[in-house]
Formats: C-alpha cells, sequence, structure tokens
C-alpha cells in the first residue's frame, strides 16, 4: 500500500493562511517530520526557515535531514532520524542535487519504504520535480517550443509512475516546455504546478489541488500529430489533439482514467483551517475569517 504524496508548486505560503504546509502538518498526525534540505545551497538557513513554520503549526518533533554530499550518507545513514517518522519533506533547490546525492542509497530506500507502508513524501520546487520517475530538469520556458530546443530530463525517484512534473508554472511560462516534453514521450502524463499551489496525491490512484494557483495537466496520450521527429531544428512545435485541463483548489484528477472532478473549494479551506494554530498565530477561526475575506499580506520566499 503506498502513502501520500503532496507535491508543491515552490513557494508555498509560510505566514498566512499556509494550508500546503498545514495538509503536510495534518499528514504527521503526531509523528516526527523529517526535513531534507539536500536540494539546497543554504541548507542551514532553509532547515531554519522550515524549523520554525511546522513547530508553529503544532509538530513537536522536526528533525533535520542535513546532506552535503553523498559519501556522508553511503557508509553511515543516519537512519535513526526515520525512526517514528511520519513525513520527509524535501526542500527546493537543485534537483539533481536530490537525486546525485541521495538516489540509490540505502536512506532514500527507507524513505521509498516508509512512503510504501503508508507515510507521506512531500517535495517543494525542485522537491516535486523528483518525485516522478521522469523529472524536467532544464528548458526554455515563457515562449513556444522549438523542436530541438534542449529539453534535459532525467530519472527521478520513482514515487510517481508515468507522470512528468514542471514546477513555479504559469509565473515562468512553462507551458511550451511541458508541451514539448510530453511531445517527445506522449506516455507521460504532464502536471504543471503554479506557486503556492499543490497536489496531494493519495495511494497513487487519484490526486486533489490544494492552493491558489492552477494545476495543469497535459494529457497526450491520444495525440494524432506531432512534428518533433520530422522538422528542422529551429521549428516551432506542432502537437495535435493534446488534452489540456485546467485544475483549482479541491478539484480531483484521476490517475487511472486521466478525469478531472470538480469539488468545492471550501471543504478543503474548512477542514484545514481548523485543524493548528497558524504560522502567525492566529487561531483557527481567526484564519479562516482571514481566507474567506481574501486579505493576502504577501507572499513568503520560497527555494
Amino acid at each position: 500500500m503506498s502513502g501520500r504524496l503532496i507535491i508543491v508548486g515552490g513557494h508555498e505560503d509560510k505566514d498566512d493562511d499556509s494550508l500546503i504546509l498545514r495538509e503536510v502538518t495534518s499528514c504527521a498526525d503526531g509523528g516526527a517530520v523529517v526535513v531534507c534540505t539536500v536540494a539546497s545551497n543554504e541548507r542551514d538557513a532553509v532547515w531554519k526557515d522550515y524549523k520554525e513554520v511546522f513547530s508553529r503549526l503544532g509538530c513537536r518533533d522536526v528533525r533535520h535531514l542535513d546532506i552535503g554530499e553523498r559519501s556522508e550518507i553511503v557508509n553511515d545513514p543516519p537512519l535513526e532520524l526515520l525512526d517514528d517518522a511520519s513525513v520527509v519533506f524535501f526542500t527546493g533547490g537543485e534537483q539533481l542535487n536530490i537525486t546525485t546525492r541521495f538516489a540509490g542509497t540505502r536512506l532514500c530506500a527507507a524513505v521509498e519504504e516508509l512512503y510504501r507502508r503508508g507515510g507521506t513524501v512531500a517535495g517543494t520546487s525542485a522537491g516535486a520535480s523528483v518525485m516522478a520517475d521522469t523529472m524536467l530538469v532544464s528548458g526554455r520556458g515563457s515562449e513556444s517550443h522549438r523542436i530541438r530546443e534542449n529539453l534535459f530530463m532525467a530519472p527521478g525517484l520513482g514515487l510517481l509512475k508515468d507522470v512528468l512534473i514542471d514546477q513555479h508554472f504559469a509565473e515562468r511560462g512553462r507551458i511550451g516546455r511541458l508541451l514539448g516534453a510530453v511531445a517527445q514521450n506522449p506516455r507521460l502524463l504532464g502536471i504543471g504546478i503554479d506557486e503556492n499551489t499543490a497536489i496531494v496525491v493519495d495511494r497513487e490512484e487519484r490526486f486533489s489541488v490544494i492552493g491558489e494557483g492552477a494545476v495543469y495537466v497535459a494529457d497526450a496520450r491520444n495525440v494524432s500529430y506531432t512534428n518533433v521527429a520530422d522538422e528542422q531544428a529551429d521549428r516551432t512545435l506542432s502537437i495535435f489533439d493534446v488534452t489540456l485541463h485546467l485544475l483549482s483548489q479541491a478539484d480531483r484528477f484521476d490517475l487511472a482514467t486521466r478525469r478531472p472532478e470538480h469539488r468545492p473549494a471550501e471543504e478543503i479551506e474548512s477542514r484545514l483551517l481548523d485543524l493548528a494554530p497558524s504560522a502567525n498565530g492566529r487561531d483557527g477561526q481567526g484564519a479562516r475569517r482571514n481566507g474567506r475575506n481574501g486579505k493576502r499580506r504577501g507572499r513568503a520566499a520560497g527555494h
């Protein structure tokens, strides 16, 4: 039985209602949250930031999995950090830092085992991209994809199969590169996640959306034509009959049937805003009133 994945598009709110990090906290259910900062080049600062916010949201046991070099965990992996842990959270940074320093180790296998036993693995920004078996590492955003532009894809951690994830999606104009990626391999379902937005994947069967932005789902399974293998290198991509879904808070998506389902956003807001004190100290009722009135004090810095 697989557990839950919480895959965040980056720059998640840490100061106001913090819906996404509340969901991470709720999954801990009294167990430890292990924050892995291996992706970041500022590991201590990132750890301090997340330790503070998770503690304020009610996590009593927040632990730091600090990996600077692969050699640090190959011979003597700190497996004890996962004892009684319910959640492992990968911060942002560079996704290749995660795969090159962490993938294939005994510690990585232990995290996967935690997930397969029903635990939660979460990640934001770079920590989101590594969840799939194929990750989109680099490639131009903000413009239409050209056929021979270099889309650098690499193996991820493989916790979610047959999916490709992109983050900071609308903010960095990445629709072109996501379509270019699924054109190259229509087997993969392309998922683009906006900032301060997440998908919560249950048992690799379906996901629901949390946050203020959108989730884009590009399904190329029934594509009738693409010029990706035929045209000159500088030609703009053509792709016919690709299906594009746009989901917002509380909407669901079935990964088996590849079909969306609408759900009222208020359901998830009410559930999460009553779970724990907010990150700035307001109680759940005060946070709910703030959320309903739509007041925001700006977005916290993400990684």
